[in-house]
């Protein structure tokens, strides 16, 4: 039995090596997702657990071979995989490129030659030859790049639409046939991996060691499980403490922002070694248990995915050029929209194009906090520890009106440097003092810079734009073999009014690609779905109005006062106004 560690670039590789491992009965296959770096990062963590060898493919596969000991197997891309993705591009509005490596590039022109397809074809022997590629492409009007993982992702840093070249199942055969004649060569090595596999530490403490040139010498199985090798080595402050250390030969102790938590380090030198203990700053107070799993309060974040903004409408345009502009600048900005309209991903463009981005992006969700962990925030000089960051104050109409003001009184009296604030909430927020969601002082302080993002309904000419964008991210996640929507499909979505924005229409995209069968969404399948989801909005509007009457009149009053404050999303003041009562009142009927 040959034990293979597969480490899949894109989700859609997942699916396709399930259904193989049921197929082959000389595999153990075990599948982690990992692209680039983050691929080397999951063979640094799994390659000492008596794996054979790893599979892979593209750019993630030649960096895995750099780093790891035991044989690399590439999956190659074939003529079949090309000539599908330059079906599906056929949706896309705007000129097309393909850019690679020889093994993409010199197929693709083939292809392209046969078919008579006006496609670019450019081959690069480095990655670094990418960014100046793709630059070039952008000047000359090219709006769609075809590649493999790394070359979408920098396309997409660079605002165009990267179409990932996906692997079929019959390129994964060939690649476990050329893993069956390797295993043959290396099999001697299981003997090497299985020493590393009995050293075990069991001490509970998350323990790492560290040479002086900063590399992770060993670390026990706390550690493990929490961090990676690659990401602890790759960070400045750790390379700075590591150097302390050495040079003062004295214990440190430091704050650093690990796996989106803030850690307390201590490190201290034994012989030529330097030995790290790691602690949660928050153990407890940043997250709460929700039916959908774990949530955080505070989520610190020192990679941000890029989020692709597209559409043709004046709105959303003037929207980008907003995103454009405001990153350049320090003031504070608010950001007011619908639910599902892209808030998120208009702060986090933000930060990725501003001179903060080498910062973590924290995000504080606001409707999370929980009662007094905002006093502790500021208390600890949380804030101002990542004054040279991003703050992003998520949906601050949930937060309380106390803590708002307390927010407002430590932002208005702090004389030290302080991290740039991005706010989001709803439309449609008050800020006057009778009815008020926002305190409006700290509207004031905060919202020096606006950006509105229109709903999707009035913005329908997006609509054409984004589904493409969305075929081609669940094409590569579920490896489908959708290229298109017919365009009569196409107008039954333009017509929706999609109360939910983009998400919805984002949603509904996955649902229709994730059941579709064929190689165009059809209208009959779309009218199908969206005939149900009309149904289902209408039974849910309907089953929201409704209160039950069965029990007690104190039962049912407490259901009124519910009702009430979920409508006026929770805000007590305008909750006891429309229920003439005041919030005292309010506060003891439904404690009672």
């Amino acid at each position: 039995m040959i034990k293979a560690l597969v480490i899949a670039p894109y989700e859609g590789l997942i699916e396709i090596m399930r259904e193989i491992s049921e197929e082959v009965d000389d595999f153990e296959l075990h599948t982690e997702l990992g692209n680039l770096y983050e691929g080397v990062e999951v063979a640094r963590r799994f390659e000492t657990n008596g794996f054979d060898l790893i599979i892979s493919r593209g750019g993630t596969a030649s960096l895995v071979k750099e780093v790891a000991s035991i044989p690399v197997i590439d999956i190659h891309v074939s003529g079949y995989d090309i000539l599908r993705l330059l079906t599906l591009v056929k949706g896309f509005s705007g000129k097309a490129a393909i850019v690679g490596f020889p093994n993409i590039s010199q197929g693709a022109a083939t292809i392209c030659n046969l078919l008579d397809l006006d496609i670019n074809t450019i081959t690069i022997m480095k990655d670094v030859e990418v960014e100046g590629r793709l630059k070039g492409l952008r000047a000359e009007g090219y709006e769609v790049v075809i590649g493999d993982v790394f070359t979408v992702e920098a396309a997409k840093q660079l605002g165009m639409n990267g179409v990932l070249i996906t692997s079929g199942k019959e390129a994964v055969m060939e690649s476990l046939e050329e893993a069956r004649r390797v295993y043959q060569l290396f099999s001697k090595l299981h003997e090497e991996v299985s020493v590393y596999q009995s050293i075990i530490d069991a001490d509970e403490r998350m323990i790492g060691v560290m040479n002086m040139e900063g590399k992770v010498m060993c670390a026990n199985q706390h550690f493990n499980a929490e961090f990676s090798n690659a990401m602890i080595e790759s960070l400045p402050e750790m390379k700075e403490i590591i150097q302390s250390v050495y040079k003062t030969r004295t214990k440190q102790k430091n704050m650093l922002t690990l796996h989106n938590q803030l850690w307390n380090v201590s490190a201290s030198l034994n012989e030529q070694y330097v030995i790290l203990y790691f602690e949660k700053v928050f153990p407890n107070q940043t997250q709460r248990q929700s039916e959908e799993g774990k949530q955080y309060a505070v989520e610190v974040q020192t990679t941000v995915p890029h989020v692709l903004m597209t559409g043709k409408s004046k709105q959303i345009q003037e929207v980008m050029k907003q995103v454009d502009q405001y990153s350049q600048m320090d003031e504070p900005l608010w950001i007011i929209g619908e639910s599902g309209n892209g808030k998120d991903a208009v702060a986090q463009s933000i930060y990725l194009k501003s001179k903060r981005n080498n910062e973590p992006f924290i995000t504080l969700h606001c409707e999370l906090l929980k009662e007094g962990q905002l006093t502790e925030l500021l208390n600890e000089d949380f804030l101002r520890y990542h004054a040279d960051g991003i703050i992003y104050l998520k949906r601050m109409d949930r937060l309380d009106t106390y803590s708002q003001k307390e927010l407002y009184q430590y932002i208005n009296t702090s004389t030290g440097k302080m991290p740039r604030w991005i706010v989001s909430s709803k439309d449609g927020i008050a800020i006057h003092e009778r009815d008020a969601t926002i305190d409006h002082d700290l509207f004031t302080l905060l919202g020096r810079l606006i950006i509105y993002i229109p709903p999707l309904r009035e913005r329908v000419q997006d609509i054409e734009d984004l589904i493409p964008v969305f075929i081609s991210e669940f094409h590569s996640k579920y490896s489908k073999q959708i290229v298109g929507i017919r365009q009569e499909a196409m107008k039954e979505l333009i017509d929706y009014e999609w109360p939910r924005n983009v998400d919805q229409l984002k949603q509904v995209i996955e649902q229709l690609v994730l059941h579709s069968h064929s190689y165009y969404l059809e209208k009959e399948e779309v009218s199908s779905f969206m005939t149900l989801l009309k149904q289902r909005m209408e039974v849910n509007d309907v089953a929201s109005n409704q209160i039950e009457v069965s029990g007690t009149l104190k039962e049912i009053e407490k259901q009124v006062i519910t009702k009430v404050l979920e409508e006026e999303e929770m805000n007590q003041s305008k909750a006891a106004k429309r229920l003439g009562i005041n919030r005292s009142t309010l506060w003891r009927k439904l404690k009672s």
